[in-house]
């Protein structure tokens, strides 16, 4: 494989991490906190409301922007098309990887509903007649970060000789920080 791909390997492989943990930021701390009582109390649950929104819009624009088309008004976006139409891949690879797109369009189809017309613009029927966007079927999240998670693998492996490690940090990260916040919470209840 060319050097020149080694570099935009990487960057889509991070790309790929980076949608992960802002995906598990939200579910680690809002869906699945045992603590998450914690989060909704008198003085803290209207901050905690809006961070819980403001996650969900992040890690789903993030995935909107992974799934855009390789190519938009003659500039080349890093993205899953790109991955697959631009690096010359051998069939058998190339078969897989389209096979993993094509599975992880579970949640990329809604989602890019939901980023056409809500999160990156505001269309005025979807906001007046409140509608909701970008729903998706109870794990069906992790169906796709489980294809995106080979997906980014097989670049890895094929491009870079190794796999990519992903940031498995993000549970860790809300447990030592709904310690502290618990601690904070006791102490001020003191």
């Amino acid at each position: 494989m060319a050097d020149h791909y080694k570099e935009i390997a990487t960057k889509f492989c991070e790309l790929c991490d980076w949608l992960l943990q802002a995906w598990q930021f939200r579910k680690f701390m809002f869906e699945e906190n045992p603590d998450f009582e914690y989060l909704k109390t008198r003085h803290h649950e209207h901050f905690f409301n809006r961070l819980q929104k403001i996650t969900q819009e992040y890690w789903l624009l993030q995935l909107a922007k992974l799934h855009d088309p390789a190519t938009a008004n003659k500039s080349k976006n890093l993205t899953i098309d790109y991955m697959i139409d631009y690096v010359d891949w051998e069939k058998e690879t190339k078969l897989k990887l389209n096979d993993l797109r094509n599975r992880m369009q579970v949640l990329s189809k809604p989602t890019k509903i939901a980023r056409n017309k809500i999160l990156s613009h505001n269309d005025l029927n979807v906001l007046l007649d409140n509608q909701t966007l970008g729903e998706f079927q109870l794990g069906d999240d992790e169906k796709y970060f489980n294809c995106l998670k080979d997906f980014a693998n097989i670049v890895s492996l094929e491009i870079n000789d190794s796999p990519f490690i992903f940031d498995d940090l993000v549970p860790n990260d809300i447990a030592v920080f709904m310690n502290s916040f618990k601690r904070g919470c006791k102490a001020k209840r003191a």
